[in-house]
């Protein structure tokens, strides 16, 4: 049988997931569910639906067209989903003339997603770019992902995965063997507060990291800096003397907390806990930017370089 995968987003020439000009593709469903998470779509497993009450016009073309029966219009003109009846068909998306109402993924064989990737061929030899896969957890979809970054490097196309580790270590292992450019994220260290977080302990975490720095020579750690989270000296200090204890791990990318995908909280008709945090501010990062310059670490920024 022909592998499938829910994709949420093919993006062409992104420059911030791994060298030169790259295409990434995103995946749905991830393990954790991080409270900072600026892609709440993905989470779930299975594709969800995105309402943009901006954009509608209450014709209720969406509400005559579902076959479960989800979808009702308030007298004000508002549509309400039941989300106990709504299986994310997609059938509300195609009858939506005004784009208000939109799946968060669609399923893609190996061969479409392989098709998309390669147009650009050319840019990434150029530019010593290639494949990055994401997610939500692309590790998720290891048959899937392990064919399709296999069939890009018989091109001599680069490949890159940024993964949050929370998968079967026996996965990490194989995926290595395809895979260029591991991007890591690492959120926190200690283990109460990564479950308070995130949702889940970072045990697996932590020992695929290990497991991974072992039998591969091309790690970069990302971190998100959530303000009063992990950018506290206490707790950035303990993630950097983890990664000082390992070979092989050079550099980090630090990603300063900011707001920029609160709105699909109101797009999934979800509260999002951390509206009122403010962005991260110059200080913490700098202070973060020194400790992990102590131990020799290069450090780039949100795309700046510190050295």
């Amino acid at each position: 049988m022909e592998k499938r995968a829910y994709v949420t987003d093919i993006q062409r020439f992104c420059v911030h997931d791994g060298p030169g000009i790259r295409t990434t593709v995103f995946y749905q469903g991830c393990p954790l569910k991080c409270k900072w998470c600026q892609n709440p779509e993905t989470i779930s497993l299975k594709p969800v639906i995105l309402y943009n009450k901006e954009l509608c016009v209450s014709c209720k073309a969406c509400v005559s067209t579902c076959p479960n029966n989800a979808l009702s219009c308030t007298q004000e003109g508002d549509i309400i989903t039941d989300k106990t009846f709504c299986n994310a068909c997609g059938k509300c998306e195609e009858e939506c003339y005004f784009l208000a109402r939109k799946l968060s993924s669609h399923i893609k064989t190996v061969d479409e997603v392989f098709d998309e990737v390669i147009k650009d061929e050319v840019v990434y030899k150029n530019s010593g770019g290639g494949l990055t896969i994401s997610g939500g957890e692309p590790l998720r979809n290891f048959e899937f992902n392990y064919e399709l970054l296999r069939r890009v490097r018989e091109k001599n196309i680069s490949t890159a995965v940024e993964t949050c580790g929370l998968v079967p270590t026996s996965t990490i292992t194989k995926m290595s063997k395809v895979v260029d450019l591991f991007l890591f994220d690492f959120k926190m260290y200690t283990q109460v507060r990564h479950k308070e977080w995130t949702g889940h302990s970072n045990t697996q975490i932590l020992q695929n990291l290990r497991t991974l720095v072992k039998i591969h020579n091309n790690i970069v750690i990302r971190i998100p800096l959530i303000p009063n989270v992990n950018d506290t000296t206490e707790e950035f200090t303990n993630m950097m003397r983890f990664l000082k204890d390992m070979d092989g791990i050079d550099q980090i990318h630090i990603l300063p907390f900011h707001q920029f995908g609160s709105e699909k909280y109101n797009l999934l008709d979800l509260e999002y806990e951390l509206i009122d945090l403010i962005e991260e501010n110059q200080k913490n990062v700098n202070k973060c930017v020194n400790i992990a310059q102590e131990i020799n670490l290069y450090v780039n920024v949100g795309g700046t370089s510190y050295k």
